[in-house]
């Protein structure tokens, strides 16, 4: 009797949101490190440089994941550039400098595809749980505006609930995973390097 040849696939599929994060591991480890928000003492100019980059890459970026009718409502009400122009203002930006910070170009190849998208939203909501940690610790920095750099923590209390409900959205695509985990690493790649220039 001829010997049945076995799949190569697993019985069980990993999920898509575990296949991201191991895939995305040692991108993400080297982003935290480039970053290293947290390091003391938490500088005032520092944190509003790193505002004015992620302020370039997100005027750019969610203008890109809007075009993709797919996630526009989706994406919609968890949008981050408000966060970022409130921010900016209350630091002491005035509407014209924040209007002519530099835009990264770079980042609408992020949405290039559906997949590539999905793995950069990906990246970007996930920020939002390790955000808690660096809005903690603003708490205490006397430098920061009343109601803290609301960027890095946008849900408030509901950070949990918003994570959950990208988890569930996640759950209910169906990309090329490989291409939607290039999407997620291109995405972290792009960003340490747009925010250390």
């Amino acid at each position: 009797m001829p010997r049945t040849r076995r799949s190569s696939a697993p019985a069980h599929p990993t999920d898509l949101a575990s296949h991201l994060r191991r895939e995305t591991a040692a991108a993400h480890s080297s982003l935290e490190e480039s970053l290293s928000l947290l390091s003391q003492p938490l500088d005032r100019q520092r944190f509003v440089r790193v505002l004015e980059r992620f302020h370039g890459f997100h005027a750019v970026w969610e203008c890109a994941i809007r075009q993709r009718s797919k996630f526009a409502a989706f994406h919609a009400p968890r949008a981050r550039l408000p966060h970022l122009r409130r921010d900016l203002a209350a630091l002491g930006r005035t509407t014209a400098e924040i209007r002519a910070l530099p835009l990264c170009a770079e980042a609408e190849r992020l949405a290039g595809d559906e997949a590539a998208a999905l793995g950069s939203l990906y990246v970007m909501e996930g920020s939002t749980l390790g955000g808690k940690l660096i809005a903690r610790a603003l708490a205490d920095a006397g430098w920061a505006p009343a109601g803290g750099i609301t960027y890095f923590d946008p849900y408030g209390r509901r950070t949990g609930e918003m994570w959950r409900g990208f988890q569930g959205f996640l759950a209910a695509q169906d990309p090329d995973r490989d291409r939607a985990a290039a999407g997620a690493r291109e995405t972290f790649a792009l960003l340490e390097e747009w925010l250390a220039a």
